[in-house]
């Protein structure tokens, strides 16, 4: 769960009706993920390429992408931007291990209901446009639940992996805990 700190820092403004503006800052839900200009907004801006992006924009991206940590930013160590490195740790920090697939799982959100694991193994045909017709593929299962919580077992077998990928988010949308984030 996010901190009020983060939660207020990154919070967006919106109108409501019967108010001028109000703050939304419930946590921030599947369909309404960081944005990489929140992310841009907390780093120094200075395009020094020493994270090994080409601009600080680049390395907001990096970062939602998990390809960067925040601390790969020399600036961010510094005593001047020391709240803005907190708040980048506690959305990005921790060891976080992104599958091939660019999926990461949420341990802590993910109670092991098994509904990604249904729908990604029902869409695992390609579907013949304009029939409706699915023609099934025979590939192992991409997710499991093991002991309670989901597992990628085949991340070959994913979509996204294919020669060339089919961008699908299924297994992402279909999780009601939002503990499924697919990253790339």
């Amino acid at each position: 769960m996010a901190s009020a700190a983060k939660q207020s820092s990154l919070a967006k403004n919106c109108f409501c009706p019967g108010k001028d503006i109000c703050e939304v800052d419930d946590v921030v839900s599947k369909r309404d993920k960081l944005q990489p200009l929140q992310v841009f907004q907390l780093l120094p801006g200075t395009n020094c390429k020493k994270c090994g992006q080409l601009t600080c924009f680049a390395f907001a991206f990096a970062l939602i992408g998990r390809e960067n940590k925040p601390e790969d930013c020399p600036d961010l160590l510094t005593e001047q931007y020391k709240s803005s490195l907190d708040l980048l740790n506690e959305y990005f920090g921790g060891e976080v291990s992104v599958e091939k697939t660019g999926l990461l799982i949420d341990q802590e959100k993910c109670c092991g209901c098994g509904d990604c694991v249904a729908v990604c193994n029902k869409c695992q045909g390609t579907v013949l446009f304009g029939s409706g017709v699915i023609i099934p593929r025979n590939v192992p299962p991409v997710l499991k639940v093991i002991d309670g919580r989901v597992q990628v077992v085949c991340w070959e077998s994913c979509k996204r992996c294919m020669n060339p990928p089919e961008y699908c988010r299924v297994c992402e949308e279909r999780c009601p805990f939002g503990a499924l984030e697919l990253v790339r």
